[in-house]
């Protein structure tokens, strides 16, 4: 090259040669990377690098590559189609149970062509309810991975292993570490296990984890010994904090996976700066190495010794290159059923299980400052509806809390749902709904309440607060919930009337999207067996009651 500032491209990377006076300039643009064997910056071959390198240094000389690259059309995410027909120009992998809507097959196609033949990343920033789900498997199934390693919220974990039962055909080992699988120590072994039997019978393994394991000993030793052909991280804002325990585990993991996939609705859940962590699990060399650099150059720092955030610059160029690898779609231009309902899992703590038997088993349970006890089986029933919430109401009229599965179940949900939606949370009890504004304290947003207690539906309404907390016995008749596309029900009553008009307060005339019902379970609890008798039409108390007695 001559000594001249000049730019090629060669081998899917740009070569910048520059003077040691340019050294500042070239290493903020974002993607950097020095090349100390050839003396030369390196960075991703895309046209919105080309234009920041041309932007950045003016007096730079080009050679023919480098202009047909800064001509080129950039990669962008393909508009959103609608219609669950297949794609004349895409073939579908084999083992494909699910026929794809057209949406699912655009981002598929888009998370093939970066991850090439099983190297590269790509994030899909799919809106819940969207089916990211599918398009991840999708792409499993076309690389034909051998080893596959999926990173997910606790929650998600059994749901992954129902989806891949539901939407493959294939010799595929799965393992699901959630928290049956008992402690961080018995899941590696089981790990271990599954990964002997896979060698030994010739097939793949999907290892599915939660984010709050992945990086425990000793289990995170053991991820990072083997070789992944694919890594997902499911809910990938939940890698944001650039020095949490999760992300910095997935960023060491990223060395030993030949793709990684991020599955998002919300990107960039609180800021701009929560690109980074996400990106530099999927190719660092996009952003760059460093978390300093890239705060520097796109936040504004003031304050006391300028070191807090007030504000943001340069958002275009973020955007673009984040285009680079995402491929985005929104629920609202979609042609997806007008009503659809997914159920979250939790489990309750030891002790709260130990309640919950004892008042099943003796129609009393011992607590610490007090006793809970049920005079019969209707008020057994209320009694432990209320402990799997996470509270008690003892004998001497006051509420304990016993445990927080639920509400932590509810403040991830609303953290994944995003910012941008407004949300309706139907609850039966007071306690519960404190556990809604405890949640949504958590998850970083307002709430408001419509109860017997508190009216604010027209300040909801008007747009005050995201969450709503809705007494199902007062919101559920005659209220009009459709500024909600998402109603989540953390404690039922007994009334299929009562749950009937609750589903109707979102999903009614006035309602221009598709409405998603989530209810939030606690496992191996009443809350199963009044969804049970729910779904089936049956009148509650005496369903629930009749399978308690059995």
């Amino acid at each position: 090259m001559p000594k001249a500032t000049f730019a090629d491209v060669d081998a899917g990377r740009i070569l910048l040669q520059a003077p040691f006076s340019d050294l500042l300039l070239c290493k903020r643009i974002p993607g950097a990377s020095w090349d100390k064997p050839r003396r030369l910056w390196t960075y991703p071959a895309t046209p919105q690098h080309a234009r920041l390198i041309r932007s950045s240094i003016p007096r730079l000389e080009v050679s023919d590559k480098f202009t047909k690259l800064l001509t080129s059309k950039p990669a962008t995410s393909a508009p959103p189609v609608q219609g669950p027909e297949r794609h004349p120009t895409v073939e579908l992998p084999a083992g494909l149970k699910t026929t794809p809507w057209r949406h699912q097959i655009e981002a598929f196609r888009f998370a093939m062509e970066r991850l090439g033949r099983g190297a590269g990343a790509a994030l899909l920033a799919l809106e819940m309810g969207v089916g990211k789900t599918l398009v991840a498997l999708m792409v499993l199934a076309a690389m034909a991975a051998r080893r596959i390693l999926i990173c997910c919220p606790l929650r998600v974990v059994p749901v992954w292993q129902q989806q891949i039962e539901r939407h493959l055909d294939l010799p595929l080992i799965v393992v699901a570490l959630d928290d049956s699988a008992g402690s961080v120590a018995n899941k590696k072994k089981l790990a271990e296990e599954k990964l002997r039997l896979a060698e030994a019978a010739g097939r793949p393994l999907a290892v599915i984890i939660n984010y709050d394991s992945v990086w425990r000993a000793p289990i995170a030793e053991w991820a990072e010994k083997q070789q992944w052909d694919l890594i997902i991280a499911d809910e990938s804002h939940r890698l944001k904090a650039p020095g949490g325990k999760a992300s910095l585990a997935c960023k060491r993991l990223r060395t030993r996976a030949r793709a990684r996939l991020a599955l998002t609705g919300t990107p960039l859940p609180h800021s701009p700066l929560d690109a980074y962590a996400q990106f530099r699990f999927l190719d660092p060399s996009i952003f760059g190495p460093s978390f300093a650099a890239f705060r520097q150059k796109y936040a504004v720092m003031g304050g006391f010794q300028k070191k807090q955030v007030t504000g943001f610059q340069h958002l275009d160029e973020l955007e673009a290159l984040m285009k680079t690898i995402t491929f985005r779609v929104s629920k609202d231009v979609l042609d997806l059923p007008p009503e659809t309902h997914v159920t979250y899992e939790c489990d309750l703590s030891a002790e709260a299980l130990r309640v919950y038997r004892d008042l099943e088993e003796d129609f009393v349970a011992e607590v610490r400052d007090g006793r809970v006890t049920a005079a019969n089986a209707m008020v057994k029933l209320l009694r432990l509806q209320q402990v799997a919430g996470g509270w008690v109401k003892t004998d001497d009229g006051q509420y304990r809390r016993i445990d927080s599965a639920k509400q932590k179940l509810l403040a991830d949900t609303l953290e994944d749902i995003g910012p941008n939606e407004p949300v309706v949370v139907f609850c039966r009890f007071h306690a519960d709904l404190d556990a809604v504004h405890e949640a949504a304290k958590t998850a970083g947003f307002l709430s408001l309440e419509l109860s017997g207690r508190s009216d604010d539906l027209k300040r909801w309404q008007s747009g005050e607060a995201q969450v709503l907390a809705v007494q199902i016995s007062a919101g559920g008749v005659g209220v009009d919930l459709t500024r909600a596309r998402y109603s989540l029900y953390y404690s039922l009553s007994f009334s299929l009337g009562e749950y009937d008009q609750a589903l109707s307060r979102v999903h009614r005339p006035g309602q221009t999207r598709p409405v998603e019902h989530i209810h939030l379970v606690a496992r191996n609890t009443v809350d199963v067996k009044i969804m049970r008798a729910l779904e089936k039409r049956a009148e509650v108390v005496e369903a629930v009651l009749a399978e308690i007695k059995a």
